[in-house]
């Protein structure tokens, strides 16, 4: 017996235990041995006596705690001719008529012969000291032993007959006119796509009716293995994985095993099948559509506003496939929100690009596979500005002097306005792109004594 356990150390270390399951006896002849799981016989054995014995056998790891699995196993007694035929009766003694008719039954005979069916078939025959008048006389059936008249009977001639008959063993020998016959239409095996190789996922089975050499059975696989991933033993039917599987490459092998016998002629069967599924394993991390992701928006966008979609795939299947989302590295003013399943980033507070115009943080994309894997990819949002802002002058009130005799288009006084606005919002002058300054000229003359001071109000748009 075999049993695999995947686990390393003690754990996947097995001991192996067997308990009769129809009747106690058969624990007189049978035992296991606990290493190696060889099933041995402990005395002789006799088919007349007891021809089955089922066993439950069970194998136990050496892990903490210990994990256990069983099978059961049915031994069939073969039977070997050890028993000779025996008359019911030592001696028949029958009467009958003289000149009955030809082929009239004066006697069955009838032995037996312990041994199974194929080692019991009985064949019946006059031997020795019968005279050759009595079997003129008479004749046996081979088959059933039935003794008949073949010819005249008179009792002047002979009144008396003694025949000696003898119930024979006839062996018939085996011709090879049996295929071998698989134990399923289909077999079906489950295998995860990180199995190691060399490991065993399967074993097939075929019997054969004949006997000897015509009954033992030979395996090969004759298709579906065109890459060479598995193997199989040509005398158990172990099928082993000898190369890596992918589950993104090939989800499933359909493999056709040919089970032929040692006869002559060979007699085989091809119509053994061998689905092996491959089952996903989470070997592939997520990976991002496009990285790094950048987008803009404006100041203005209200709270909710759908600004960037971040998308990552996953190659696996199942949970090893869905994805959730989320941001890293931002803090509690970061104004930006993630959908964790959709991947959309969306507006959480109100923007203002006078107080930050840049956003750098990143993303990521984890799987929901065991162990989870995950991907990272950096984000940057700019902030785009709207014309939120009046100009504002730098001072509330100028001063300046003049001479009254100065001439016209004297400079005065220079005003100056700023905005917080940048770009296209905040330029007045091709030259200056974010403050106004218009200087105040003298337009005329004027008399100091007349006007003393003149106040003037500028307004900037």
């Amino acid at each position: 017996m075999s049993a695999t356990d995947p686990d390393p150390g003690d754990a996947g270390r097995m001991s192996y235990s067997m308990a009769p399951l129809m009747n106690s006896r058969s624990s007189d002849y049978f035992q296991i041995h606990p290493t190696t799981g060889l099933i041995t016989t402990t005395q002789m054995l006799d088919r007349e006596h007891m021809d089955l014995h089922h066993f439950r056998v069970t194998a136990t790891d050496h892990g903490s705690p210990r994990l256990s699995g069983t099978t059961m196993v049915t031994i069939t007694v073969s039977d070997r001719n050890d028993h000779s035929p025996i008359f019911e009766q030592s001696e028949y003694r029958e009467t009958i008529r003289e000149n009955v008719e030809e082929g009239y039954p004066i006697l069955q005979l009838r032995a037996k012969d312990s041994d199974s069916p194929s080692n019991a078939n009985i064949r019946y025959r006059f031997v020795g000291d019968t005279a050759v008048m009595a079997r003129v006389a008479f004749e046996i059936d081979p088959r059933s032993g039935l003794i008949t008249t073949r010819g005249s009977v008179d009792r002047e001639s002979n009144e008396h007959y003694t025949l000696h008959v003898e119930a024979i063993f006839i062996t018939v020998l085996d011709e090879n006119d049996n295929v071998p016959q698989f134990s399923e239409k289909r077999y079906v095996v489950a295998v995860k796509e990180d199995v190691r190789p060399h490991s065993e996922i399967l074993r097939v089975s075929a019997t054969d009716r004949d006997k000897d050499s015509n009954a033992a059975v030979h395996y090969n696989i004759i298709s579906g293995n065109s890459r060479g991933q598995f193997s199989i033993d040509s005398v158990t039917g172990e099928i082993q994985v000898v190369a890596p599987l992918d589950y993104e490459s090939e989800r499933e092998y359909t493999l056709r095993v040919r089970a032929q016998d040692n006869g002559r002629p060979p007699l085989s069967n091809n119509t053994g099948i061998v689905s092996v599924q491959v089952t996903d394993v989470n070997d592939n991390p997520p990976i991002f559509v496009s990285t790094p992701f950048q987008a803009s928006v404006l100041e203005s966008a209200p709270v909710g506003s759908s600004i960037l979609h971040i998308q990552a795939i996953d190659t696996d299947s199942g949970d090893n496939a869905r994805l959730e989302y989320r941001l890293t590295g931002t803090g509690s003013d970061t104004p930006f929100i993630i959908n964790s399943a959709t991947g959309w980033v969306t507006v959480s507070s109100i923007l203002d690009r006078e107080s930050v115009e840049h956003y750098f943080f990143g993303v990521e994309a984890r799987d929901y596979g065991m162990p989870p894997l995950s991907a990272t990819a950096s984000v940057t949002i700019t902030v785009m500005d709207v014309n939120d802002n009046r100009p504002e002058f730098l001072q509330k009130e100028y001063y300046g002097r003049l001479n009254e005799d100065a001439a016209v288009g004297t400079s005065v006084v220079t005003v100056t306005a700023g905005s917080s606005r940048t770009g296209l919002c905040a330029r007045e002058k091709e030259e200056d792109g974010w403050r106004l300054t218009e200087p105040c000229a003298l337009h005329a003359s004027f008399h100091c004594f007349l006007f003393p001071a003149l106040i003037f109000l500028v307004k900037i748009f």
